[in-house]
């Protein structure tokens, strides 16, 4: 059976598990599956897998027991579901770290899934990125008092310490000879294996910063301006392609500054505010 540790969808992981059972069992269908996991229709599991239904907790005790699944495993499929099936970002979080918390734990506590629980911290916590920046720019010899004061908005010493140590157990970071620490590379980019909910993390952090920025900074150290626009799909499209082009060509301009003095964020956001032509004709 596949390691569902291993899973944040767990559609994926029914899919999976489907697919390696018929495969050891030509005999194995969505009806026998079904009927193991106490199902009166065959269509529903198949629904479900499609992303067209969701399971209820009758349902997933059901597959728990089909599968064999032992209570650890248990455990973590209820959360699994409960993750996937969340509607806001707040229950997420919620469900996101109980997976992390039963994951890092007993036999399931594998090296791999520490170090994406590790990635997910780092790419949910805007600090974590202006630290790594502030490192680049300067000589820091664990002076974290120092580097939590430069750190807008204010962190505590402790929380830079920590900062530290989560870059520097990604790799993000190094020590130097001298007992300086360095960047290991100048530009790093969302790994594909790294739950998107990390990102929602992070974007969400990085607006709440713009607004304060908006209040607490004079114009001439911001530049927050908008467009309000009326486009099609098709353009929309276009749009995203040049903001795209845009980005790489900024950390290419950053890449390149030998002279950074501070560290700036900056943030893209485009999202409609009306309704589509399609979605007014849904009745």
């Amino acid at each position: 059976m596949p390691d569902i540790c291993e899973y944040t969808d767990y559609r994926k992981f029914l899919s999976d598990y489907y697919g390696e059972a018929k495969a050891k069992n030509p005999g194995f269908s969505y009806q026998v599956f079904a009927q193991k996991a106490g199902f009166s229709s065959k269509g529903f599991l198949h629904l479900v897998i499609q992303g067209k239904r969701n399971l209820s907790r009758a349902n997933f005790l059901g597959l728990s027991q089909a599968m064999k699944l032992d209570k650890n495993q248990t455990d973590y499929f209820e959360n699994l579901v409960a993750f996937k099936q969340a509607s806001s970002l707040v229950e997420r979080n919620h469900y996101f770290g109980k997976l992390s918390a039963i994951k890092s734990s007993g036999k399931n506590a594998w090296k791999p899934q520490l170090v994406r629980k590790d990635q997910y911290e780092f790419y949910s916590r805007l600090h974590h990125s202006v630290i790594r920046a502030l490192i680049d720019q300067r000589r820091f010899k664990d002076d974290y008092a120092g580097l939590a004061k430069a750190v807008r908005p204010r962190i505590t010493p402790k929380q830079a310490r920590q900062s530290v140590e989560l870059l520097a157990k990604l790799g993000f970071i190094k020590k130097r000879k001298d007992g300086a620490w360095e960047v290991s590379d100048k530009i790093i980019v969302t790994p594909p294996e790294v739950e998107s909910l990390a990102v929602q993390n992070f974007h969400r952090e990085a607006g709440e910063l713009a607004l304060q920025a908006l209040n607490s900074l004079p114009k001439d150290r911001r530049n927050i301006t908008g467009l309000t626009l009326g486009i099609s799909q098709e353009t929309y499209m276009a749009f995203c392609e040049e903001i795209q082009a845009f980005r790489e060509r900024l950390l290419q301009a950053a890449e390149a500054d030998k002279n950074a003095e501070a560290v700036y964020q900056l943030n893209f956001q485009f999202f409609p505010v009306s309704e589509t032509n399609a979605e007014r004709n849904v009745p």
